[in-house]
This record gives C-alpha cells, structure tokens and sequence, in this order.
C-alpha cells in the first residue's frame, strides 16, 4: 500500500496568485506607480458586519484593481468571509488580462480565474455553490471591479470577475444603476463619478456597502 503525502505539494493556483502580486510590488518599485484607494464598510439593518478596501494601481506596465474584504455574521452560525481579487488591465488597449479570486470561509476556500490567452479567455470559476468553465473569445474591457472607480454611464453591460460572465446594467429614474447577472441584483449609487453605496439585494435582508468616512 503506497501512501501518498501531499502536505508539502503547493497549490499551483496558489502560486500564480502571489506571483502576479509580487510582480505587482515589483513593479511598483521599479517605476511610477499612482495609487487610488477607497474604503467601505459592509452593513446588514445599519450593523456594521465587515470592511472592503478597493485599490486602483497605475503603472506603464499595467493597470491593477486590488480588493480585500473580511466579513463576520450570524447567519444560523456565525459565518465568516474573506476574499482578495486581483484584476490586471492593459493600460494601452484596457483589455482585461487576468483576474484571480481568493476566498476563504469557514464553509470553505475557493480560487477562481479568467486568463487571457493570447486570442481568448479560459473562465475558471469556482465559489460557494456556484462553478462555471468557459471560453470567451471577445476582450474584455470593463469589469465589476471598475464600477468602484468609474460610473458605467452609456454601458449595457459589465463582465464580473466573481461569476466568469456577464451581467445587464440599468440606470434608474434615481440615478442609480440597476447590475443584474442570473437571479442577483445589486444597485450602484454614485455621486459625482464616485461609488458611494452598493445594495446587494437578498430575499432575507439586503446587504449596504457604503463608502466609509475613516
């Protein structure tokens, strides 16, 4: 009987996300490098329950979209959440070239990637009760982590990194925008070009993402 021993063996997605983070840094410190950051507190019924910090990093080499999220409820439990998504950008042509997903919960950890592949993406997508493999063959030049930046005004659609595919936007009569992708909603409130509140709708209690004062 052999047995096999796979505490040492490194997880190769693993790997391919601190690589593009440490090639980031480097980056970074070898060139001009602007950095945007903004900061969020996550609310279920005006209780603060997590942070979300969102950084947009501009260099020549690339365009980066770095966000951290922690988050703890009681939900039937106590449930806890945090993930990181790296999203990188051509800065000449603003197509999408990589994004990766590391989540880790006590219902699990999960990592999930959309690679560009020289003429098509490879959409690896791997959350909690939700999987998707697919190709896209079409650039991708705008995504759910831009919509913390930028408003999407004129836009139909927006690709988003944590399902590996697209959903609708619809303005509202309020000046918000409606993101819808399969049976989710979430609405976007910007003032001035600037993300001040997402809600995430859910049947039980909606979640309020609120630009934070600290």
């Amino acid at each position: 009987m052999t047995i096999q021993n796979h505490r040492n063996k490194p997880n190769p997605n693993v790997l391919q996300f601190v690589l593009i983070f440490g090639l980031l840094m480097l980056t970074c410190t070898r060139s001009f490098c602007q950095t945007i950051t903004q900061k969020y507190d996550i609310e279920i019924a005006g209780i603060t329950i997590g942070h979300m910090t969102v950084a947009q990093v501009t260099s020549p080499a690339s365009v980066v979209y770095d966000q951290t999220c922690n988050v703890e409820f009681w939900f039937f439990g106590k449930i806890r959440i945090a993930y990181k998504t790296l999203s990188r950008f051509d800065p000449n042509t603003s197509q999408l070239l990589r994004s990766d997903i590391d989540a880790h919960s006590n219902r699990g950890d999960y990592l999930s990637d959309v690679i560009w592949q020289k003429d098509h993406y490879d959409i690896n997508v791997k959350q909690y009760k939700y999987e998707r493999k697919a190709v896209e063959t079409q650039p991708i030049d705008f995504t759910a982590m831009q919509l913390y930046f930028e408003e999407p005004v004129g836009r139909s659609r927006v690709f988003a990194e944590y399902f590996g595919d697209y959903a609708t936007i619809e303005p509202t009569r309020k000046g918000s925008y409606r993101i819808r992708i399969d049976d989710r909603e979430d609405e976007y409130f910007y003032e001035n070009g600037k993300l001040i509140k997402i809600i995430k709708k859910n049947p039980i209690k909606n979640f309020v993402i609120r630009l934070s004062n600290s």
